[in-house]
């Protein structure tokens, strides 16, 4: 969907009905989304993406979750590149008050704690959709966008307070639309940002448009910009930050006992734990998604889920699991952040390998994974997800044969660091 320039507005009373209809998403023959206003010689000038592509109706559940790696290189055999990691592709919600962030290798920071703004970068606390996708965001926290660094957040305000909402309003009533009342002492935001960026309370916003950029730095001084920590997720020791500053602590082993987390999602009624009839999805499967997982696999019409359940219950106890869905990423272990043991212990990940087995780096292809309860010579007693559709214990042979050949065998036994 390309960007359109629309204008020059010649008079007010154009640029009014423009503005009316664009806040309405446009009309039915020409849905639009406006990006950004800019006045140019005493003229507005919009910005504007034409929406008649989209999907309309409500999103459908899980919509929010998308169905293939953020780029490419995300879903490699290949062990990520040591160091600290480079842009981030991919961010989401993993615990309460954590953002978790992932490069194109897979590798990961963490922010916890401060206030929201520092943990999304998002300095202008903009919410999610797609005006946010469309400025840079790479994920949510279930409500406010997330984006890779500061200053795309930063870009990202700005480009708001240039749309369709806010440029042709005072100052004074572009904030009280923005920080209502009801949600904030909208007098004394006001004041602070008039002061700050040097804008008049009556003034209107393309009169002032040079000030913007002053004015989101003062918006962001008062939604709160409060740093917290941030972790490196990594295999052990510490890991230079670059720029001059201090190495980073890294995450990488469980706090908690991931198989008690696992049993308790067992113990959960089976509507909770089974995947629902008629197309339908349980919101508690999709959530082992959005926490264990930057994104869905989607196979033969199927999604395959025994790696998200492994990955929320980790997760949850304080490992940061592999961030993939597949369940070859245990096989591979990019990060270390597991070890391959020679006999499976209670606890470990068992990892299944379903034909073909021409690769030995295992790039592509299906399999399983679950936690191990129980062995024998020949088979393997599995706490895990996706099986039989649900979340329960299941046996498994060490390898499978059908028509003579094998089909499918268990080729790791991965334990998670801990401390």
């Amino acid at each position: 969907m390309a960007d359109e320039v629309w204008g020059p507005f010649e008079s007010e009373e154009t640029f009014t009905q423009f503005r009316i209809i664009a806040e309405d998403g446009g009309t039915p023959e020409k849905p639009v989304l406006v990006e950004e206003l800019r006045s140019k010689e005493g003229k507005i000038f919009a910005i504007v993406r034409d929406l008649s592509a989209a999907a309309a109706g409500p999103p459908a559940p899980g919509s929010d979750i998308p169905d293939a790696p953020p780029v490419a290189e995300f879903e490699s055999p290949d062990p990520a590149p040591a160091g600290a990691p480079g842009t981030f592709v991919s961010a989401r919600k993993t615990a309460h008050l954590t953002i978790t962030y992932l490069d194109a290798q897979g590798r990961g920071l963490i922010r916890q704690g401060g206030t929201r703004a520092w943990r999304n970068c998002n300095p202008g606390n903009i919410q999610r959709g797609p005006f946010a996708l469309g400025k840079g965001a790479i994920g949510d926290d279930g409500r406010f966008a997330v984006f890779p660094d500061e200053g795309t957040g930063r870009n990202a305000l700005v480009a708001l307070l240039r749309g369709p909402k806010y440029f042709d309003l005072s100052l004074r009533d572009a904030i009280f639309k923005y920080a209502p009342p009801t949600e904030n002492p909208s007098d004394r935001y006001v004041q602070f940002v008039s002061e700050k960026a040097g804008i008049g309370p009556a003034q209107r916003l393309r009169e002032a448009d040079d000030k913007i950029p002053a004015m989101s730095e003062a918006i962001k001084v008062i939604e709160g910009w409060k740093e917290g920590e941030e972790a490196l997720l990594g295999a052990t020791g510490a890991v230079d930050a670059g720029a001059g500053k201090p190495p980073l602590p890294v995450v990488s082993r469980a706090a908690g006992n991931w198989m008690e987390i696992a049993r308790q999602e067992a113990a959960r009624p089976p509507v909770d734990r089974t995947e629902w009839a008629g197309g339908k999805s349980n919101p508690r499967i999709l959530d082992y998604f959005r926490i264990g997982t930057a994104w869905r696999e989607v196979t033969q019409d199927e999604t395959d889920w025994c790696a998200a359940f492994v990955n929320y219950c980790l997760v949850n106890a304080g490992h940061p699991g592999t961030n993939s869905p597949g369940a070859r990423s245990f096989f591979w272990n990019r990060n270390g952040r597991f070890e391959s043991l020679a006999a499976p212990k209670p606890g470990c990940i068992v990892v299944i390998r379903r034909l073909p087995f021409d690769d030995p780096k295992w790039a592509l292809g299906p399999g399983h994974v679950g936690f191990f309860v129980a062995g024998t010579d020949s088979s393997v007693t599995l706490l895990g997800g996706n099986q039989s559709n649900t979340v329960r214990e299941s046996n498994f042979p060490k390898e499978e044969r059908s028509g003579g050949k094998v089909v499918a065998k268990v080729v790791a036994y991965m334990m998670p660091i801990t401390s």
